[in-house]
C-alpha cells in the first residue's frame, strides 16, 4: 500500500511548523493493484483489485494540481504505482513538465537485481524522490535485499530516498531487526516507521493486543494532515491514513472531483477547521472537547501508543463523535479559534483571511 504518514513529535502545549506547509504535498493514488496481499493494508490492495486511476484522469487532475499555485510535490501512490510503468511515465513526465516535484510510493518488487532497479529507475528521469516501504509483511514476498537494490539504484541516480517500516509494536524482535538491517546500507535519518493502522484489511487480520496501548491518546499534532490525496474515483481525502476506509461523510472528505474542480475543493479545505485542528494540535484536542461534551461513550478506553491516526480514526468512525465533528466546522467562534492558531503556530493566514475578509494579505 502507500507509504503510511509520518506522525509529529509531541507538541505537549504548544507546536511545532510541519514538515510540509498545507496543501504543499498532493498525492495521486494511481492503482489498488499491488503484487502482494499484505494483512495490513488499510486500502486492502492486492493482485486481485483492479481499480485503478484513468491516466486522462489522472493528467486533467495533475494540471490542476499544478494550476492551483499551492502545491509544490506530487505523490504517486497506490497500490504498487510501479504495476503500470507506462501510466507512472507518462503522469511523473506531466507532473515535472508542469513544475512539480515528484514522488513515487513503492514496495520495490521491481528492484529483483540491482541491474534491474538501475533499468526501471532510468525510465523516470522525472522522478525526484522515492519512498520505499517494507516490513515483516512485505517480506514474506518480497525480500528485504529488494529495497537494497532499490536503495542502491537511488544513490546511483542521485535520487533522495526514504524507507518506511509499519509495526504494530517497536519493540517487536522482527521490527527491530528489519530496521537494523535497514540501517546497515541506508543514509542516516532516512528509515521511518509507522504504525500499523488497524482499518482496512488490518481490521479483520491484526489483532487489537499486538499493539502497545494505553488510556490516553498521544499527545502529538497530525503533519499529514497537510497533504490530501485523490482516489480513482475523485474523492479527495485529508491524508491517505484510516479514514479512507469510511464510507460515510466525514471532516477529512474534502470533496470530490467528479462534482468540483480541484480549486474549490481546495479552498474549503481551508476552512476546515476539524483538519486544521488536528495539524495544530492532533486528535487529543479533540478528544477532549468530546469529553467535556458529554460523549465519553462514544470514546474507546484505550489508544494504540504513539499512534495519532488510530486516535483520529476513533472519531471519525464514531457516528455520534463524526456528527459532532462535523457541527464543529460550522461552530464560528471554533473556526475563528482555529484561525488564528494557525496564524500563530504555523505561519498560515489563508483561513483567518477568508473569515475576516478586511484583514490585508500578510
Amino acid at each position: 500500500m502507500g507509504d503510511p504518514p509520518t506522525e509529529s513529535n509531541n507538541r505537549g502545549g504548544g507546536a511545532v511548523l510541519p514538515e510540509m506547509p498545507f496543501l504543499a504535498n498532493v498525492g495521486l493514488l494511481l492503482t489498488y493493484r499491488c503484487q502482494v496481499k499484505c494483512p495490513h493494508c488499510i486500502l486492502k490492495a492486492g493482485p486481485d483489485r483492479h481499480e485503478s486511476m484513468a491516466r486522462e484522469d489522472a493528467l486533467a487532475w495533475v494540471r490542476q494540481i499544478a494550476a492551483s499555485g499551492q502545491v509544490a510535490v506530487l505523490a504517486l501512490t497506490g497500490g504498487e504505482p510501479f504495476i503500470d510503468l507506462e501510466t507512472l511515465q507518462v503522469v511523473s513526465e506531466t507532473a515535472a513538465q508542469c513544475g512539480l516535484l515528484v514522488s513515487i510510493v513503492t514496495n520495490a518488487y521491481w528492484a529483483r537485481a540491482y541491474s534491474e532497479a538501475l533499468k526501471v529507475l532510468r525510465q523516470l528521469p522525472s522522478v525526484h524522490f522515492l519512498q520505499v516501504s517494507t516490513d515483516i509483511y512485505h517480506q514474506i514476498s518480497i525480500p528485504i535485499a529488494h529495497v537494497q537494490n532499490a536503495v542502491r539504484a537511488a544513490n546511483e541516480l542521485g535520487i533522495p530516498y526514504t524507507v518506511s517500516v509499519c509495526t504494530e509494536n517497536e519493540s517487536e524482535p522482527a521490527y527491530i531487526r528489519t530496521v537494523e538491517e535497514l540501517r546497515s546500507f541506508c543514509e542516516p535519518g532516512s528509515v521511518r516507521t509507522a504504525i500499523t493502522f488497524r482499518a482496512g484489511r488490518a481490521a479483520q487480520s491484526i489483532c487489537q493486543d499486538s499493539f502497545s496501548l494505553s488510556p490516553e491518546p498521544p499527545k502529538s499534532a497530525c503533519t499529514a494532515a497537510a497533504s490530501p490525496i485523490v482516489f480513482p474515483d475523485g474523492r479527495v481525502i485529508g491524508c491517505i491514513g484510516p479514514v479512507i476506509d469510511l464510507d460515510v461523510d466525514h471532516p477529512l472528505l474534502l470533496g470530490s472531483l467528479r462534482k468540483a474542480c480541484l480549486k474549490d475543493v481546495f479552498d474549503q479545505a481551508e476552512c476546515n477547521a476539524v483538519l486544521h485542528a488536528l495539524r495544530i494540535w492532533g486528535p487529543h484536542k479533540l478528544i477532549q472537547m468530546a469529553l467535556h461534551a458529554g460523549l465519553k461513550n462514544h470514546l474507546p478506553t484505550q489508544y494504540v501508543s504513539n499512534s495519532t491516526c488510530n486516535a483520529c480514526f476513533a472519531l471519525m468512525a464514531d457516528p455520534v463523535i463524526r456528527n459532532y465533528l462535523l457541527e464543529l466546522n460550522r461552530d464560528h467562534e471554533f473556526m475563528r479559534k482555529v484561525a488564528y492558531a494557525r496564524v500563530y503556530y504555523l505561519g498560515e493566514d489563508a483561513m483567518l483571511r477568508r473569515l475576516n475578509p478586511e484583514i490585508s494579505p500578510g
